[in-house]
């Protein structure tokens, strides 16, 4: 598996701590954020392929810009109360999976999840 850059934004700072000893092994580099400017930044500056980001953070309409800007990366959305509605929402506006922000293994099958659907449609060269 190539490895992945990924951009982490919460408006907590202690979930990413966390999130990031699980995933450091499994990803190549990552950035923190902590507002959809810098969301935005990071993962132009690292193509990002993967932006786990909080909804507490931003809001739906950022998302939708972000997915719509950035297609190449795989937004999974978080948040402490998610349900179904934020669910469909999220999707609707592009991210690939929402999850509540305490399920770190949910995360990270998302995550993982995405990786492997990348991989497996991304081009090998000859």
């Amino acid at each position: 598996m190539r490895p992945i850059d990924v951009v982490l934004a919460y408006r907590e700072p202690v979930v990413p701590e966390r999130l990031v000893g699980l995933i450091s092994k499994q990803f190549h580099n990552f950035a923190t954020a902590h507002n959809a400017g810098e969301i935005r930044t990071a993962v132009a500056r690292l193509g990002a392929g993967l932006a786990i980001v909080d909804l507490e953070l931003i809001h739906f309409p950022e998302l939708g810009e972000l997915c719509h800007d950035f297609p190449a990366t795989a937004f999974v959305c978080t948040h402490r109360l998610a349900d179904d509605a934020m669910w469909s929402q999220s999707l609707s506006m592009g991210a690939v999976d929402c999850c509540l922000a305490g399920d770190l293994p949910k995360i990270l099958l998302a995550s993982e999840r995405y990786v492997a659907i990348k991989e497996a449609h991304t081009p090998t060269a000859a």
